[in-house]
């Protein structure tokens, strides 16, 4: 898809190698493409921000780099992670646990 291909080579060039597009859906009612931007983590895949298009494939809006830097800490932040400790220590450091 040229939208996909548009948005990749513009993240690769301007933002950098560790963001891919998302799958571009397209807006009949108001004739634009919106291609979610993703973030490649160690922790996971993340969506950082949003590029649009219009039906002419010609950007319209496109997020800073900052912004979604900034986007992409706050989600980092919601996400879990697995620690190996015993109950009392987690308890100690008021850590609330979930066990699996």
């Amino acid at each position: 898809m040229e939208v996909y291909r548009k948005v990749k080579d513009f993240l690769c060039d301007h933002v950098g190698n560790m963001t891919t597009p998302g799958t571009p859906r397209f807006n009949a009612e108001t004739q634009m493409w919106h291609v979610p931007v993703l973030c490649k983590t160690k922790k996971g895949l993340f969506i950082v921000g949003e590029i649009c298009l219009n039906k002419e494939e010609e950007f319209v809006r496109i997020p800073n780099k900052e912004d979604m830097l900034k986007v992409l800490d706050i989600e980092i932040a919601k996400v879990p992670f697995l620690v190996y400790a015993e109950e009392a220590e987690l308890e100690k450091k008021h850590i609330s646990a979930v066990t699996i």
